[in-house]
């Protein structure tokens, strides 16, 4: 193969493979066209080839994380004292959302220690708006060791995992699943930058993240109102029907996306806006998502946690800590209380093995994260110079 000086102008040669791969985006087959080009890219030697590679795949992060517009959510809370309501609604929409049903102190005990580590990392804004967390850092990805300087100081808060067995909550949780209901200790912390649509969560399940079995429940909530531009939660309504769906890899938190069938994207997204103290619970195989966060300058906070029934399969991993770099001792070394320390070596559940076929990407994926990584920085770096304003004079 001749060598290329590695040149716009030397594209000239791969000009029908281009115009054949934007036929095929412009047609709506975007995946299949970037799959096109993937392979003559990679195995041309050319860097010219590789950068408009990354140029389409700036392009089509539109298209990636697919916009939606979601129609409004069902509001239970006239279910609630009529568990068998709760349950039937649960099983047959995929998801329950309820109004102003946890204490609003509790949410902001939470946020207030989560905004103290975030302000002294330098993420956010510090002194009397700390607890508006508007963002003056890069935003940091799940994965990069600046984000687990932050992230693991969170998992040691006491706040954070008392929060999963509140009183409010645990009655909501009681009526939707049962009396034997308790949480995992794994608790789920998001931090989310705003001006970084691409990094937002994909439509996923929580299924190949946590398995064990199906009926395994989130219950997830903002730490503050949180509008849908906000980057507030997104439900694909009575997707829990279908089953376990495949992986491919996203940048945005886990680095897995569900790829959707066309059955299930019939189904109709759900969203709201919703307030401190709102509360959305789903099933382990309800498809969501975040939508994107636009807010200029607020990081979104949320935290979501995972709860079963006594009896029911659970897997290792879901009585250890997120991302499991800590243990369990170095979280509880400073807590104030022993009341939800191993609290779950009390309750009975069957320790299932872990499936990976369940939890793995295709082969390709390290190639596909290293190109998104790369057009993930082009597109920020062009946002933030078009953000700029020049200097007077």
């Amino acid at each position: 193969m001749s060598e290329h000086a590695d040149t716009a102008d030397d594209l000239s040669e791969y000009a029908d493979l281009i115009a054949e791969v934007q036929a095929m985006i412009d047609a709506g087959e975007y995946e299949a066209g970037i799959a096109r080009f993937q392979k003559a890219a990679r195995a041309s030697g050319s860097d010219a080839l590789m950068q408009r590679l990354v140029e389409m795949r700036v392009e089509g992060f539109k298209v990636i994380n697919e916009v939606i517009d979601p129609e409004p959510m069902y509001e239970a809370n006239e279910l609630l004292g009529d568990p068998d309501a709760v349950k039937a609604r649960l099983a047959d929409d995929g998801y329950l959302f309820f109004r102003d049903v946890l204490p609003r102190d509790r949410l902001l005990e939470v946020r207030d220690d989560i905004t103290r580590i975030l302000a002294e990392h330098g993420w956010i804004e510090d002194g009397e708006r700390r607890m508006d967390a508007r963002a003056i850092s890069r935003p940091r990805r799940e994965g990069q060791p600046k984000f687990f300087q932050v992230h693991d100081r969170v998992m040691k808060l006491e706040s954070l995992h008392s929060m999963a067995h509140e009183p409010h909550l645990m009655d909501v949780m009681r009526q939707a699943l049962g009396e034997t209901v308790f949480p995992h200790p794994l608790s789920i912390t998001r931090l989310v930058f705003p001006g970084a649509p691409e990094l937002s969560t994909p439509p996923h399940q929580d299924f190949p993240n946590n398995q064990g079995t199906p009926n395994l429940t989130a219950a997830w909530m903002p730490l503050a109102d949180c509008r849908i531009e906000d980057g507030s939660l997104a439900v694909l309504e009575g997707s829990n029907k279908f089953g376990v769906l495949p992986l491919k890899f996203h940048l945005g938190a886990g680095n897995r996306a569900a790829v959707l069938p066309d059955e299930i994207r019939r189904c109709r997204w759900v969203g709201a806006d919703f307030r401190l103290g709102d509360l959305i619970l789903f099933p382990a195989l309800t498809v969501h998502k975040a939508m994107e966060n636009h807010n200029k300058e607020r990081m979104r906070l949320s935290v979501d946690f995972r709860y079963q029934l006594e009896g029911e399969a659970l897997t290792e991993g879901c009585l250890k800590p997120h991302f499991q770099r800590l243990s369990w001792e170095e979280i509880y070394a400073d807590w104030k209380s022993d009341r939800y320390k191993y609290y779950w070596r009390d309750k009975h559940f069957v320790e299932v093995p872990w499936d990976e076929n369940l939890h793995a990407l295709p082969d390709e994926h390290i190639d596909e994260a290293y190109e998104q990584e790369l057009a993930f920085n082009v597109a920020f770096s062009r946002r933030k110079e078009g953000q700029a304003t020049p200097e007077a004079g």
